[in-house]
């Protein structure tokens, strides 16, 4: 799809997202890392790093030779408190060269939001703490990585989508439409109410309200939709809020590593609390 995100806004995503966002050359070495990245991998999310030998994947020139996006692949991080999770990458180019774009997926107890009143403190939380929080030693990128960001949105398999504050999708990436049965007619998803692509109204319905507070959603099993069947997913997802005003989200989905597991629950949904 060629139909991107301002630059503000693909800046944003990258730069604030809560996933990890990598892009490595063909050898797989780091060209690129957003801030979520820097905190998973400390400075194995420095440029020059071999990403897959510092993600333990010993398997990266077999997957670079058959080029087709992966998902799930697990992934060991150097971060203490989330030494575990998942890579997706896919393959382009950018200026006919090759490049790897990588999306990381960190592990928690238990989402947020959540339902239960005596886990404690959620490690998602504590994640979005450690992605929100101040840290001199990460250079926001600029604009002359546009064009990485731009082929990042073209080919990583992650779904990634804005919402605007009316609910509306404002902008959803190749694989985003893929998930929910509309890669044929991206305009009957794009363009619509994000809540008709959610099985269970609840579950949006919260989420609409989270996102014009500012509120994340961290490693959150849902279901989408996809032509009427349930499509198990984990939702990360956090928003741009100016003066009150919800601007944007910054929505990635990811397919669902463990499609068995319940799906989470938000508050509203738990009667017994």
């Amino acid at each position: 799809m060629s139909n991107y995100p301002s630059s503000e806004q693909l800046l944003d995503l990258f730069n604030w997202a809560s996933p990890g966002m990598l892009v490595t050359d063909a050898d797989g070495t780091v060209a690129l890392a957003n801030k979520a990245a820097a905190e998973l991998l400390g400075g194995n999310a420095a440029a020059g790093t071999k990403l897959a030998d510092a993600l333990g994947i010993d398997d990266y020139d077999a997957l670079l030779a058959a080029g087709t996006p992966v998902e799930n692949q697990a992934a060991t991080f150097t971060n203490p408190d989330f030494a575990s999770g998942y890579a997706n990458v896919g393959f382009g180019e950018v200026d006919g060269k090759t490049y790897g774009f990588w999306a990381l997926r960190p592990v928690t107890t238990h989402p947020t939001p959540s339902p239960a009143s005596g886990e404690g403190s959620s490690t998602a939380q504590a994640w979005i703490k450690q992605v929100d929080h101040a840290n001199e030693s990460y250079t926001p990128v600029g604009e002359d990585a546009l064009k990485f960001i731009q082929a990042y949105y073209d080919n990583c398999p992650v779904a990634i989508h804005l919402i605007e504050e009316d609910g509306t999708v404002a902008h959803a990436n190749w694989k985003d439409v893929a998930i929910v049965g509309a890669s044929e007619q991206p305009d009957t998803y794009v363009g619509h109410h994000i809540r008709h692509i959610y099985a269970d109204q609840d579950v949006v319905e919260d989420f609409l309200g989270r996102w014009g507070e500012d509120a994340p959603i961290i490693d959150f099993r849902a279901d989408f939709l996809n032509k009427g069947e349930r499509v198990p997913v984990v939702i990360f997802s956090t928003a741009k809020v100016e003066d009150n005003k919800l601007k944007n989200t910054r929505c990635f989905v990811f397919p669902d590593s463990h499609p068995d597991r319940e799906r989470d629950k938000v508050k509203a949904l738990d009667l017994s609390f």
